[in-house]
């Protein structure tokens, strides 16, 4: 049964062999092991899956599994939509869903790894199945904010792989990159006025700084970041060109292509179709 609620969807399937799922993601779509074995298999690259860990499918046709022990599975589909403006401000998660989907590798392997998250992880997937069954009217709301902590959790594992190849002699400035890779969609944050404010750096002097510690400038890193989101909202979703062009603050999909071509030298079309 697929419990469905402010574009969301969780599903619970137990499965002793895989089948296509007709499935479409407009954004991605999260897999938990509740029980079972056998392997994950992502861009045609086998790894074995055990109960617990938590796997990133960005598109049904990325993906498969042997089912080596009959598994069940836990399912956590969203849309764009699932982070609209409201009574309640999602920025920030809808921000960390696109960190997410622009710096997960999509090779197979669980995406969190830390021991200590992982206890986290699954206390707050204990809580989304119990409310799962539960079925009450609160049981969304409780779901949407746990989903929240939980993407949090996963964007600061990616985040750590990252750290861990980035080579900055400048801790502030790992601190400064960080923050523009969780604020990207938030003009008012990847401003040099509020970024300067917000790590102390002059106003005059930022620009310098940026340069000096990137090998690049502070508005190519910045567009450069925002393309490699495009690339993957291209190739991983079915988002529409348009959609993804405004999401990110670009005119139009024009805009986005004329970009994307600069950038990468393929237009946003190109991209998509190399997926099959």
């Amino acid at each position: 049964m697929e419990h469905i609620a402010d574009n969301f969807s969780i599903e619970i399937l137990e499965c002793t062999e895989w089948k296509e799922r007709n499935r479409k993601n407009n954004f991605f779509e999260l897999v938990y092991i509740l029980d079972g074995h056998g392997q994950h298999i992502a861009n045609h690259i086998p790894v074995p899956y055990q109960p617990q860990e938590v796997f990133l499918l960005p598109a049904a046709k990325c993906h498969s599994y042997h089912i080596e022990e009959k598994t069940t599975f836990l399912f956590i589909r969203f849309t764009t939509h699932y982070f609209a403006p409201g009574i309640i401000d999602y920025t920030q998660w809808m921000n960390r869903m696109n960190f997410i989907l622009a710096n997960h590798d999509y090779l197979p392997g669980e995406l969190v790894t830390d021991p200590d998250d992982k206890v986290q992880l699954q206390r707050f997937l204990d809580i989304i199945q119990y409310e799962y069954k539960k079925n009450e009217s609160c049981g969304p709301s409780i779901i949407r904010n746990t989903l929240a902590s939980i993407l949090a959790l996963i964007s600061r594992n990616i985040q750590r792989k990252i750290q861990s190849a980035q080579s900055y002699k400048d801790q502030r400035f790992t601190h400064l990159i960080e923050y523009i890779n969780y604020n990207l969609l938030d003009a008012k944050k990847i401003t040099v006025k509020h970024l300067a404010k917000e790590f102390h750096i002059p106003t005059t002097y930022f620009s310098e700084y940026f340069s000096r510690n990137a090998d690049e400038n502070f508005q190519d890193y910045v567009l450069r970041s925002k393309i490699r989101i495009a690339v993957s909202r291209a190739k991983y979703t079915d988002a529409t060109f348009q959609g993804i062009a405004l999401e990110l603050g670009f005119t139009d999909s024009s805009h986005l292509n004329r970009m994307m071509k600069k950038y990468s030298g393929k237009t946003m079309r190109a991209i998509r179709e190399e997926m099959g």
